[in-house]
């Protein structure tokens, strides 16, 4: 059964899916085939990797180790070998333009309100932010979570909508969505943020 290779993160999707089930790769551009099975015959492979690209605009990525697209600026996936890893270490928010860590064990309330979210300034200029739109925060036991705290225009991890005051659990490279068009990806590390 043939399929396609994610190129950005390698993830196996079948040949109906037009968008990487794993990063949101946009697959058309990829034909990068799944490797023979056992038996079969390799199909011929282009020379060099395929050039990681943007899920959000499509654009070559010049350097795997960028966290924005340098065209329209989305987030980008974490690279393959740091993904899917449960939390365990320091938090840290990346924003387009800014990073937030979050302390361990503790929480960051996301936010327009200068009273209560120490990041409010990150999120002045968003009228579709709530004044307390999220908590993230990190247990004793090292997992991130996010919660949302009743915002009016929702709090998104992976495009899933967070239940209004309820909290789900943060990954290594999850994309973490405040309303409509705040983004960050979220990110693990085991001696803290660098």
């Amino acid at each position: 059964m043939a399929g396609v290779i994610c190129p950005v993160c390698h993830t196996d999707n079948t040949d109906d899916e037009a968008l990487c089930k794993t990063c949101g790769m946009l697959l058309a551009e990829a034909e990068e085939p799944r490797p023979a099975a056992a038996g079969e015959a390799a199909p011929e492979q282009p020379a060099g990797p395929a050039p990681a690209r943007c899920p959000a605009c499509g654009a070559d990525v010049p350097d795997p180790a960028n966290l924005v697209c340098v065209e329209c600026l989305e987030p980008l996936s974490p690279p393959p070998e740091a993904r899917g890893r449960p939390g365990g270490g320091a938090l840290r928010l990346v924003f387009t333009g800014q990073a937030v860590d979050v302390p361990q064990p503790g929480s960051v309330l996301l936010g327009r309100d200068p009273g209560h979210s120490p990041v409010a300034a990150l999120f002045s200029r968003h009228d579709n932010v709530s004044r307390r739109h999220a908590s993230v925060g990190v247990g004793t036991d090292g997992r991130g979570w996010v919660r949302d705290e009743h915002s009016t225009n929702g709090t998104f991890v992976n495009n899933t909508r967070v239940p209004d005051g309820e909290t789900a659990a943060l990954v290594h490279g999850d994309r973490l969505r405040i309303a409509s068009d705040v983004v960050a990806v979220v990110q693990f590390g085991p001696d803290g943020p660098s």
